[in-house]
């Protein structure tokens, strides 16, 4: 008797659960929905580089939104880095500043403590990207070892878009 008293608590208890979750999601009506007026500005950087020293190859792909109508989102950069021999690519966040030339800076740091890299910042050098891997972006690297380590990518994609492009 008491086994069937807890089969039938526990599906009394699994259907109230449903049915709460399902009123949640269907009573609430839609939000606004993004129009063009909402669009916010994106800045990527992707490419590769090697170190002026030459000792460590760079690979990234970072997502910004420099502006937008988010408190959530305005500013902030996520993406990835790899660093050549040095394990897999580490994930990135961190954030992005427009400089009073047009240029974009990232400063970014990695999510996890386990990777050889602890934070990067790229800056594209020049102000109106050339559209597909024809840009430059100057980087800098802090791995693990403690060494801040820089160079350029000459063949990085530098995508500007939404407002302001």
């Amino acid at each position: 008797m008491n086994i069937n008293r807890i089969r039938r608590g526990r599906k009394v208890f699994s259907l109230a659960a449903i049915a709460v979750i399902t009123l949640a999601f269907t009573t609430i009506p839609a939000g606004r929905s993004a129009s063009a007026a909402d669009a916010a500005e994106q800045v990527i950087f992707s490419g590769t580089g090697v170190t002026n020293d030459g000792q460590l190859e760079i690979g990234y792909w970072i997502w910004c939104t420099p502006e937008g109508n988010s408190p959530i989102y305005t500013g902030a950069c996520r993406g990835s880095i790899r660093v050549d021999g040095q394990g897999p690519a580490s994930g990135v966040a961190g954030f992005v500043v427009e400089n009073p030339d047009g240029t974009y800076v990232m400063r970014v740091f990695a999510n996890s403590t386990k990777t050889f890299l602890v934070a990067a910042a790229l800056h594209n050098i020049h102000p109106e990207p050339e559209s597909g891997p024809n840009n430059v972006v100057a980087f800098g690297v802090l791995t693990t070892d403690g060494i801040q380590r820089v160079g350029v990518s000459r063949d990085a994609v530098v995508n500007v878009t939404g407002p302001g492009d």
